[in-house]
């Protein structure tokens, strides 16, 4: 029985810690609890972090208090703080409780920020060395601080007051002379970000520099922590999440969509249909109030187009803004060249689609006349412009008002272009049955 449960925890100790999580969030959470006694907490510690944020929480609660201590003390500090963050008040407690003093000041340093900053999102667990130190010296210290440091890629340098004065990387140091200073060897020049600045300013320093990690300091510039590459991967994953259910009139949910319950579904929906249904009265009374027109059939057969190419030209606009103001740090002093932008694309878009409608229009659609085909195609060439125009400044009139952009190009957008696209359309056809041409 003995050999066989050492041959389990050799298998269970040779397979990758995230295909190992996934495995066991198949089982039992008493299963789970056998299997991390088994392979022992230096291991579980390494697969602690992949597991899911219910099964985190039930493991802290299940778990004995001693490997619990012992499992705090390995898993860094950022890892940590994703449970806590969840404010389940028992779990929260239990690891407040169990923890060293040393690890609940880190983590009480880290609740204390705002929840999308950079201070909440660091890990306080990387390397510093000193200036005066020398290649051999700054390597013992390296050495002491591995088990704790989530990452010796770069080694950060500080003074006697924890101020950063340089950074270093762990190859330069590896291929320097023993007797070499680091100060002699370090960049002085170092990209860091405030501990107060925005998860997304973060996701930004890293995109524009290609970092692996930032150091995280504060107004006096003294190193508080470090922010890796990991962390922005799944800040990226959260905010793509989060704009594409904005842009889709859904408010933003947490977790697996297998996880989420019905009741959690139907309220993220709920809210925006309402609105959308409502505000749809608005395209009915332009319609109601052009009922004289609505009569003629070939009127009737283009509006669904006619509505639709507006949404489409006015979303695809506002999906190249927002991308925009993500990537290219695109503010509200951009709006001009927004604007010359949209008008110029619109004319060569509109120029297109009306030439070709027509053409449709005229050869799969005998019985609709010349002048009808003209007016349906010049309504689709007005709205296209208004549409990108529209979709263009809405996003970044949202972000200088700090509303997420990605909530004013979806059920705003769509409302607005399917209003102007009638009332431009009706108002063609109006003017043109006046003079006795349709």
């Amino acid at each position: 029985m003995e050999k066989e449960l050492l041959e389990i925890r050799q298998e269970l100790l040779d397979t990758n810690p995230v295909e190992l999580a996934q495995d066991l969030e198949e089982l039992e959470i008493q299963d789970i609890v056998d299997i991390l006694y088994l392979i022992e907490v230096e291991h579980s510690a390494e697969v602690f972090p992949y597991l899911s944020i219910d099964k985190k929480e039930e493991l802290i609660l299940k778990l004995n208090q001693n490997f619990v201590y012992d499992l705090i003390e390995n898993l860094y500090t950022d890892d940590i703080k994703e449970i806590l963050d969840n404010e389940n008040e028992e779990v929260v407690n239990r690891i407040l409780d169990l923890a060293s003093p040393s690890r609940k000041l880190q983590l009480n340093l880290q609740l204390k920020f705002d929840e999308y900053s950079a201070g909440a999102l660091m890990s306080v667990d990387f390397v510093k060395i000193s200036d005066e130190d020398n290649v051999l010296i700054a390597m013992k210290k390296i050495k002491s601080q591995e088990k704790i440091a989530e990452t010796i890629s770069y080694c950060y340098v500080v003074n006697e007051y924890s101020t950063l004065i340089g950074c270093i990387s762990m190859k330069d140091i590896l291929l320097a002379p023993d007797d070499m200073l680091i100060k002699d060897l370090m960049e002085s020049d170092i990209i860091t970000v405030n501990v107060d600045d925005d998860q997304e300013e973060v996701t930004q320093v890293f995109s524009k520099y290609d970092l692996l990690a930032v150091p995280v300091v504060d107004d006096m510039h003294h190193i508080l922590g470090i922010i890796t590459i990991d962390d922005v991967l799944d800040i990226i994953e959260e905010e793509v999440t989060e704009d594409i259910q904005r842009m889709n009139a859904i408010n933003p949910t947490e977790g697996n969509y297998l996880d989420l319950s019905t009741f959690e579904m139907s309220k993220s929906r709920i809210v925006w249909l309402l609105i959308l249904m409502i505000s749809a009265t608005v395209s009915g009374s332009i319609i109601t109030a052009n009922k004289d027109i609505t009569i003629l059939s070939s009127v009737l057969i283009f509006m669904p187009m006619i509505m639709d190419t507006a949404g489409n030209a006015g979303c695809q606009s506002s999906a190249m803004v927002i991308r925009g103001i993500v990537v290219d740090n695109m503010t509200i002093s951009n709006i001009w060249d927004i604007l010359k932008k949209e008008l110029l694309s619109s004319a060569i878009l509109g120029a297109i689609l009306f030439v070709i409608n027509t053409l449709r229009i005229i050869i799969l659609m005998p019985s609709v006349g010349f002048v009808t085909a003209f007016v349906v195609s010049l309504t689709i060439l007005i709205i296209v412009t208004t549409a990108n125009i529209i979709g263009g400044l809405l996003p970044i009139m949202g972000h200088y008002f700090k509303i997420d952009p990605a909530s004013m190009s979806g059920p705003v957008l769509t409302t607005a272009c399917d209003a102007i696209s009638l009332i431009t359309y009706f108002g063609l056809i109006r003017l043109f049955h006046m003079g006795g041409l349709i």
